[in-house]
């Protein structure tokens, strides 16, 4: 293991090249039903030992101050550009769960927004803070939630009507000046940067011919619903050649931020009749894109894949890297970061196998960045898989990926068969919404997405409660959701002091379905281990859904660079089984 690349900090990364991709989409999720909590307590007497009555008073300490039945509540809020829509999952008068069914406000605002979610659901209160930067819209969630368990309707007018639109981001505007266009323009590839709703917007033009062949925006702050319109202008900049195009209705900041960033790159391809052409276009873009090599004029390429952008993933340090590769010419002209959780530091100086590649056009005999040695190899392996990807194109083969349905068919399958009479009203509630979404999930192309679908499916039919409660008389643990901390203890080659581990572990009919809210207490630096014991990576699956695939923890291979973090997870599963069995007779009395 390189001991250099511990003590990672899980954070948004900004990498040394400025440009990612990215892609914004938001999904509402469902925790699911949860059944009464139980507090695992560190005392050495084990649950087991406790009397039915004990056990009867802790569940009703246990319960919740919202004076309503069990059961989904649905309601709607004013946010930012409209309506709001939630469910609410109330079980012994607590909110157990809040799904956003539907919204009308931008992906990128209303995600921070949905932060209100955790505060409600802890603190049982609708009394809780807005949420800065998403003022409007974590507001619009509190008031479709007051309205779910009151009545209340929100009659408040949407903060785009209440600011005129000025929540777009410093600097955007509403319109654009019309502008003389070059007489011609340098072919190659450019890049320029403009200001959208949420912030800074950046897009890469090609010019072929002379004329502008292609544009692709590579970064972006809006949401996807807004980028997704304001696209549309680029076929009209193309097609007239020009970029005195109107703008998108519905989509106006976006759309002028399009504009700005074509603006700009056309700018450093212009030969107007006062210059000569001869102007140095790598110079021009080197601080819009720092992954293309100084001297990569001098570069002959001998890449022999078709022009465009190609895009890889491989695993990193914390978790997965994502690149695109830019080829033009047969020339590799610059690798782009798109997704990274490494640690800063690191990564950046992992960047010199980017700037190796770059230099000598090619993969091989390009080795890893001592101190920096999974970071740079997972760059590396992203960057071949990038160009595998190129092959395919060039020889005509598709490389769209169809994600692995089978799962999921046969879950959905299973759900449509089961009986709603013999199942709780609330329960039965939750398997539905989860079902709707895994039926929507058929139509993904992302194997994630899919993935997580089946995961909640999953549990929400291990979930499911029977009405004659006949599930449990023979069952060797008691259902429940159990809270549990043990203590997350370094090996002797991990460098981080001791911290307790706390996390929920809900048991149903003798499996464990679902372990949630996974925290240390020790510093920011474990986060990224947690995480990755928490997930995995593209190549390694995480406990929790061995755990929950097994329904036990046993025979679950721990994650690599995250042992640690494993096993302790390991261990607080099966420090719930003991104290969730349920004692024998001879211990009843």
């Amino acid at each position: 293991m390189d001991i250099k690349e511990t003590g990672k900090k899980l954070k948004p990364f900004a990498p040394v090249l400025s440009v990612a991709l990215v892609t914004a989409c938001v999904a509402g999720s469902l925790s699911g039903y949860e059944a009464p909590v139980y507090a695992a307590t560190q005392e050495e007497t084990p649950i087991k030992e406790e009397t039915k009555e004990k056990k009867e008073e802790k569940k009703t300490a246990d319960k919740g101050t919202f004076d309503l039945e069990d059961g989904v509540y649905k309601g709607t809020g004013t946010g930012y550009a409209g309506d709001i829509t939630v469910s609410v999952l109330i079980k012994d008068k607590q909110i157990v769960s809040i799904d956003i069914l539907s919204s009308s406000d931008d992906a990128a605002f209303f995600t921070r927004a949905k932060a209100v979610i955790d505060k409600i659901i802890e603190g049982q209160t609708l009394d809780v803070d807005t949420v800065s930067g998403a003022t409007f819209s974590s507001r619009g969630i509190i008031s479709a939630v007051k309205n779910a368990l009151t009545g209340e309707k929100d009659t408040s007018e949407t903060g785009q009507a209440q600011s005129g639109q000025t929540g777009a981001a410093a600097g955007s505007s509403t319109s654009v000046a019309q502008v003389e266009d070059a007489a011609a323009y340098k072919d190659g590839t450019y890049y320029g940067s403009g200001t959208g709703f949420g912030g800074p917007l950046k897009v890469m033009v090609e010019i072929s011919g002379g004329k502008i062949a292609s544009i692709q925006i590579v970064e972006n702050s809006d949401g996807s619903d807004y980028i997704s319109k304001a696209a549309s202008l680029i076929d009209s900049i193309i097609t007239t050649q020009s970029t005195n195009v109107d703008t998108v209705s519905g989509a106006t900041y976006s759309s002028v931020g399009i504009i700005q960033a074509v603006r700009d790159a056309l700018s450093q391809a212009a030969v107007n009749g006062t210059s000569d052409g001869t102007q140095d276009n790598n110079s021009n873009n080197s601080n819009n894109n720092s992954s293309s090599d100084d001297n990569n004029s001098t570069v002959t390429g001998t890449v022999p894949y078709k022009e465009g952008i190609y895009y890889g993933t491989a695993e990193g340090y914390s978790g997965d890297v994502s690149v695109a590769v830019v080829i033009q010419e047969k020339t590799i002209k610059a690798i782009l970061i798109t997704e990274s959780s490494d640690d800063e530091a690191f990564f950046n100086r992992a960047m010199d196998v980017v700037k190796k590649v770059i230099r000598t056009q090619k993969t091989d005999d390009v080795d890893t960045v001592s101190g920096a040695t999974y970071s740079s190899k997972g760059l590396l392996n992203a960057i071949k898989n990038a160009l595998k990807q190129a092959e395919k194109v060039t020889n005509g083969e598709s490389i769209d990926e169809k994600p692995d349905l089978t799962d999921l068919k046969e879950l959905i399958e299973r759900a449509e068969k089961l009986e709603e009479d013999k199942y709780t009203e609330t329960s039965w509630a939750v398997l539905q919404t989860r079902l709707a979404d895994a039926q929507e999930a058929l139509e993904e192309t992302k194997q994630t997405i899919v993935d997580k679908a089946v995961e909640k499916l999953k549990t929400a039919i291990a979930q499911l409660e029977s009405k004659d409660g006949k599930d449990e008389e023979n069952t060797k643990y008691v259902s429940g959701t159990y809270e549990v901390t043990v203590p997350c203890t370094p090996d002797e080659d991990e460098g981080f002091e001791e911290y307790e581990l706390t996390m929920s572990v809900e048991i149903r009919n003798d499996k464990i379905v679902s372990i949630t809210d996974i925290t240390g207490d020790g510093a920011s630096s474990n986060d990224s281990y947690i995480k990755r014991a928490v997930n995995g990576t593209s190549s390694i699956k995480g406990v929790v859904s061995q755990i929950i695939d097994k329904g036990m923890p046993e025979d679950i291979d721990t994650v690599s660079r995250a042992t640690c973090s494993s096993n302790a997870i390991l261990e607080g599963c099966k420090k719930v089984l003991e104290e969730a069995e349920r004692p024998t007779d001879m211990e009843a009395e």
